[in-house]
């Protein structure tokens, strides 16, 4: 998986997309309880994504047989599937981390500030608009990658058909 790769590829096209949008129609500073309520939506979402994935990845590991490897590996497509899986998992890693810490921070400040005062807390917009990013980045790379652990179990079947005749008519 080379950068380049990564970098002109349709999820991050469609991540930068919707966050420049985002950064030109919100406003400089965003109220903290609409943050607040978004990055729990994202844990939300990314912590029921972020384990469904990383059991996909074990799976398509351990129910590879070394004959369908060693065929996928003539053009390196074996190797390139697992750096691709491994790139996703870091992004949704990466995502529900920021998630999180931006949570945990957000709801710090506001508690801290709410007990001083009664006002409305804003945060930077730059917060948010770097959340969507990653949101939308890790989520269309799951998704991509899904559709990558459909092909490969199409090719999978194909090849143990192919393995299975042949050793029929070799009977």
């Amino acid at each position: 998986m080379r950068l380049k790769d990564i970098i002109i590829s349709w999820d991050t096209g469609i991540s930068l997309v919707l966050s420049t949008i985002l950064f030109f129609l919100l406003p400089k500073d965003l109220n903290i309880n609409f943050s607040i309520s978004f990055f729990n939506i994202g844990i939300t979402v990314l912590s029921i994504v972020f384990p469904l994935f990383f059991a996909a990845l074990a799976m398509i590991i351990s129910s590879s047989d070394n004959d369908f490897i060693l065929f996928l590996e003539e053009e390196n497509d074996f190797t390139d599937l697992i750096q691709t899986f491994k790139f996703t998992l870091y992004s949704l890693m990466i995502s529900l981390i920021y998630a999180i810490s931006l949570s945990v921070i957000s709801n710090y400040g506001l508690l801290q500030i709410e007990c001083k005062k009664n006002e409305i807390i804003y945060q930077n917009k730059w917060f948010f608009v770097i959340f969507v990013f990653l949101f939308t980045y890790s989520f269309f790379a799951t998704i991509l990658s899904i559709k990558d652990i459909i092909m490969y179990s199409q090719m999978r079947n194909k090849f143990l058909s192919k393995n299975n005749s042949k050793k029929d008519s070799q009977s």
